[in-house]
């Protein structure tokens, strides 16, 4: 089931987020994720966060500010599960475009974001971590 995030859930939404950060992203310092958690925490509050739970559990969650993906992350036992896709398609039926940006040594949220109808518009460098990156987007199909 996937619901709005609710202020209460911060934490377990943060601890999602470490996780995935520290799994997807070995190429950038541990120290640099686990720096950014009290920040990422404040800013979860005032986001449009979407989680979807199994058993009441949250096993994933997906971040957004307008039509921007700040993020998908699912917890390390619920992936391969096709969660991500749904949290996907739910804010695709929200939304005429999304725009997000991913690491180019990411390899598998690359590959997930293509196979979601997403495609490269620009390449560049994060300024935070000097680690190249792509912006892509995805536009809904005019009937």
């Amino acid at each position: 089931m996937i619901e709005r995030m609710t202020l209460d859930e911060i934490d377990q939404v943060a601890d999602i987020w470490l996780e995935g950060n520290l799994d997807a992203h070995n190429f950038i310092s541990e120290k640099y994720w686990k720096n950014s958690l009290k920040l990422v925490k404040k800013e979860f509050a005032s986001a449009e966060v979407y989680v979807y739970k199994v058993d009441d559990a949250i096993a994933g969650f997906i971040g957004l500010n307008g039509n921007y993906i700040a993020g998908v992350f699912i917890k390390r036992e619920y992936r391969s599960q096709k969660i991500g896709k749904q949290l996907i398609d739910y804010v695709k039926s929200n939304h005429n475009d999304l725009i997000l940006s991913c690491y180019v040594k990411n390899y598998k949220a690359l590959n997930f974001y293509r196979v979601n109808d997403f495609s490269i518009k620009t390449e560049g460098l994060d300024k935070d971590t000097g680690e190249a990156e792509v912006t892509m987007i995805w536009m809904k199909k005019r009937a």
